[in-house]
């Protein structure tokens, strides 16, 4: 069964899918109606003018697609606090450990944690090191939240592997630095972004991809994961904070209202 067949239902006791669907369906038709524009010559004159009508449109429906998908979670307060039936209690649980074992990288080193976590460090190459903590931090796989988190943490080793190379010494020396300073924030703002991008991608993406085909399904979900990311960037420049600690209230405090910021600014609530 696609995922056409698993929106159908939505979510007891919340507002219908169908909203967020119509949303998603109407980015996806501006992204092919500025395709068909960059292919027509004729059209040239007044491409320019056509083409802000477009991306005006096409921003438009994709902020009502945000707003709803918080919609459909019961709203930014009881996603952020893990109150939601469909979205936050799995980012929560991977968020909050990935952030304890990256703080404890930082206070006693790679191979005293992984040892403590009865792994054997000696000759495991980066991604060995990585698969495992994909696992470790891994919320399960039973439905799409939990897809989602393990998508969305897995993007933020991805993250720190291009600023780190496939280099174990240089992977654990950035974690240290991002926990020292407040490198830990960033991280978490990147993995709220693509959290969110993923329940959209996880529910929307086959559907789009049936109607439009492969690559008007590509442009739109890249637009939907740009704007996302763009906006979670902004908010990461305004929650720097370091010295949390990321294992305790305070640290469950910080990610949930971080969480909470974010849905908050995609979702235009007050």
């Amino acid at each position: 069964m696609g995922t056409t067949q698993r929106i159908i239902p939505g979510v007891p006791h919340q507002p219908n899918w169908g909203a967020l669907n119509n949303a998603i369906t109407r980015v996806a038709n501006a992204v092919e109606e500025d395709q068909r524009e960059d292919e027509d010559a004729d059209n040239v004159q007044d491409d320019g003018e056509a083409q802000r009508r477009l991306i005006d449109r096409r921003d438009n429906n994709l902020r009502g697609a945000l707003k709803n998908l918080v919609k459909t979670g019961g709203g930014s307060a009881d996603i952020s606090k893990g109150r939601s039936t469909s979205i936050g209690k799995a980012g929560l649980r991977t968020a909050g450990k990935f952030l304890s074992v990256f703080t404890d990288v930082a206070e006693r080193g790679l191979e005293q944690v992984l040892t403590e976590l009865e792994i054997e460090i000696a000759g495991m190459s980066v991604e060995s090191v990585i698969d495992f903590l994909l696992i470790y931090c891994s919320s399960g796989d039973a439905g799409m939240d939990e897809t989602a988190a393990n998508k969305a943490f897995a993007e933020v080793t991805e993250h720190i592997i291009a600023q780190t190379g496939n280099d174990l010494k240089a992977f654990e020396d950035y974690i240290k630095q991002a926990a020292a300073g407040e490198g830990l924030t960033d991280l978490l703002c990147v993995f709220w972004g693509y959290y969110i991008y993923e329940h959209l991608a996880q529910r929307f993406q086959e559907k789009i991809t049936q109607l439009k085909g492969e690559q008007v399904s590509f442009e739109t979900f890249q637009v939907i994961k740009d704007d996302i990311l763009g906006q979670v960037k902004l908010l990461g420049q305004d929650k720097k904070l370091s010295a949390v600690d990321w294992r305790g209230e305070e640290g469950k405090t910080f990610i949930e209202q971080t969480f909470e910021s974010i849905l908050k600014i995609i979702a235009h609530e007050n």
